[in-house]
């Protein structure tokens, strides 16, 4: 139980309001979209950097654990607080700083919702790179706490290849600032980027400054379906062997158009096995040429059909059909592992074939679908009853899943972070020595250990 005196003390720190005591308003910082929940002890809501830092030296002098907190829309239970601790939420600090077209990057404080500052950079004909499909309501904070992308990412990068420098609070309280504000700089370590993708256990974000681009007017979509997994995984690996990177490059297995064909009857013709839906952007004046570049490029691989998008309305009917998966997922109920794996575009048939293997062998659904031209594909094994979910069957499939990711040379975690969820499998991937290098370099951030603990390594 935290002690009465941290409260108040906190209470001088923040202005009124600012810090939640009491269960019922503290309940709803305790989980996120992981489902799992640990009560905090207490809320913080920070505005500024001196409040972020007079926190954490506060905690550091007093040996309190800390979680951060952007929005709650992880997946892997990152910003679930241990107990008898603290959580910081960032969600006050939401200001748009700069936005400065004429050197390509913007300044922005870590709660800002990333659609927020996507609409703000639009009215400037730019963008971020970053596009996650939380993007309406999680923080820029967050995405860069996890490295989350989404489908633009196979041209535009993660968070990790669209950040300059940034700001933040070591878990002693100092402040410190990393990066540059040019495209180059090689001064020092790259403590930007290492930050980037560390689930908040080396320091609390206060400023960060990303890299935008500017908008191209003009995006061309394309929908493919095949026969099979491997005539769709072929079609994959040729559009990324050519010189026009896709916008956007989404894979959907069988089982997802069946799902699909469930919500919008007969978008998919009967004998659909795997479905592809393609972007490109380019300026008006070149986005047909490039686009009948790929059409002849798509034509020589088997296929289906090939279906081009000719006005705003047929767009949108495409992208309403792989966005009706979620819902559709859960209507078949609520009880859900949801894993975020990568591979080798080189190795998606091998993949998905094995998948379906697995699915069978452990009779547990598995619906698959996510980035393709990442390799970055959304494992989704579906469950009756919460207990099927927790059975050592279940524990034993995912634990195959994992195996093979690693066999395929891939990772366990694309874009959704290790958080808790993942913890005891990272040395699957990891050695323990790197891990404990690892371990070693959170000292120097956080030599107490208090910033978001039994977390990530």
């Amino acid at each position: 139980m935290l002690n009465k005196k941290h409260i108040k003390s906190f209470q001088k720190i923040l202005p009124d309001g600012f810090v939640l005591s009491e269960p019922g308003d503290c309940w709803a910082y305790g989980y996120d979209n992981s489902k799992m929940h640990v009560m905090p002890e207490c809320v913080l809501f920070a505005e500024s950097k001196e409040q972020i830092k007079n926190i954490l030296t506060y905690c550091y002098n007093n040996d309190i654990p800390i979680t951060t907190r952007g929005r709650g829309t992880g997946n892997t239970g990152g910003s679930v607080p241990i107990e008898n601790s603290i959580v910081l939420s960032l969600e006050k600090m939401n200001k748009i700083i700069k936005i400065d077209t004429e050197n390509r990057l913007a300044v922005v404080q870590p709660g800002v919702i990333n659609k927020v500052l996507q609409d703000a950079l639009e009215r400037e004909n730019f963008f971020w790179g970053p596009d996650p499909s939380s993007q309406e309501y999680s923080t820029v904070g967050g995405n860069i706490a996890n490295n989350s992308a989404g489908p633009r990412a196979v041209k535009y990068g993660t968070p990790r290849d669209n950040i300059l420098g940034l700001e933040f609070v070591s878990g002693t309280g100092e402040t410190h600032k990393t990066g540059v504000k040019t495209s180059k700089g090689v001064v020092g370590l790259d403590l930007t980027r290492l930050f980037v993708g560390s689930e908040g256990i080396l320091g609390v974000l206060t400023e960060a400054t990303l890299k935008i681009l500017p908008l191209n007017n003009t995006v061309k979509t394309f929908e493919l379906t095949f026969s099979s997994l491997k005539s769709a995984s072929d079609m994959i690996i040729s559009l990324m062997s050519q010189p026009i990177t896709p916008y956007k490059l989404e894979f959907i297995d069988e089982q997802s158009v069946g799902l699909i064909n469930s919500i919008k009857k007969n978008h998919y013709e009967k004998n659909t096995k795997a479905a592809i839906l393609l972007e490109i952007d380019a300026d008006k004046d070149y986005i047909n040429a490039q686009s009948n570049k790929l059409y002849e490029i798509m034509k020589q691989k088997k296929h289906i059909k090939i279906q081009i998008a000719e006005n705003k309305s047929e767009v949108e009917e495409l992208w309403k059909a792989r966005k009706s998966l979620s819902p559709a997922l859960r209507a078949l109920g609520g009880y859900k592992i949801n894993e975020d794996i990568a591979v080798p575009i080189s190795n998606l048939t091998v993949l998905l074939e094995s998948l379906n293997e697995i699915s069978q062998k452990h009779e547990i659904r598995i619906v698959n679908f996510g980035h393709a031209g990442n390799g970055n594909i959304h494992v989704n094994l579906l469950f009756n009853t919460d207990e099927e979910k927790n059975s050592e069957n279940a524990k034993k499939c995912l634990e195959e899943i994992f195996d093979l990711v690693l066999t395929l040379e891939g990772t366990i975690s694309g874009e959704h972070g290790i958080g808790i969820i993942k913890k005891k499998f990272l040395e699957k991937e990891i050695k323990k020595s790197t891990l404990k290098l690892m371990s070693e370099i959170k000292k120097q951030f956080d030599p107490k250990k208090i910033l978001n603990p039994n977390k990530s390594i």
